[in-house]
């Protein structure tokens, strides 16, 4: 009976010691075997928590395993709008909704980041076309009508070509 238990003690000995090894492997993810939209997934976590350097850092990630992912770029430009890079922001959302023109909610953000910047006339642009794919944008049209506020309507022919009117 001693021999038996001996023999337990080295078999739970050397699973422990494999265990122990092999943990690593077992419960995390290596980042490089990570795909795009797991890296945006982690992203979006990260962003909820507001950990928008972290977030953008994942963010990156997807969009180098993925440039044409239009959502990523999207979210990296909220991203760095919210930690006051403008430009960057900018540069990331115009990069979206180059991907995809229809991808009314980047629109929107180019719109907020053209606002921060005080790029009114790009930002009335890229609200109109958020108001265009997505007319139900309250949002957008409450935006864009401020900014022609304040460019003001006494410009006729700019504010025509802001609104798409003739």
């Amino acid at each position: 009976m001693g021999g038996r238990i001996t023999n337990l003690g080295l078999i739970s000995v050397s699973l422990l010691l494999v265990i122990t090894l092999t943990a690593p492997s077992l419960g995390q993810t290596n980042s490089t075997d990570l795909n795009a939209s797991q890296w945006f997934g982690v992203g979006l976590s990260l962003f909820n928590q507001n950990r928008f350097e972290e977030s953008n850092q994942a963010f990156d990630k997807a969009t180098d395993i993925y440039p044409q992912f239009a959502e990523a770029w999207n979210f990296k430009g909220i991203d760095l709008g919210s930690m006051g890079k403008y430009e960057d922001s900018r540069q990331a959302l115009e990069r979206a909704v180059a991907i995809n023109s229809s991808y009314a909610q980047a629109w929107y953000n180019l719109g907020v980041v053209c606002d921060s910047l005080g790029d009114y006339n790009s930002a009335v642009r890229a609200y109109n076309m958020a108001t265009e794919i997505n007319p139900n944008n309250q949002d957008a049209w409450f935006r864009k009508n401020q900014d022609i506020d304040i460019i003001g309507i006494g410009h006729t022919s700019l504010y025509n070509e802001l609104t798409g009117r003739t």
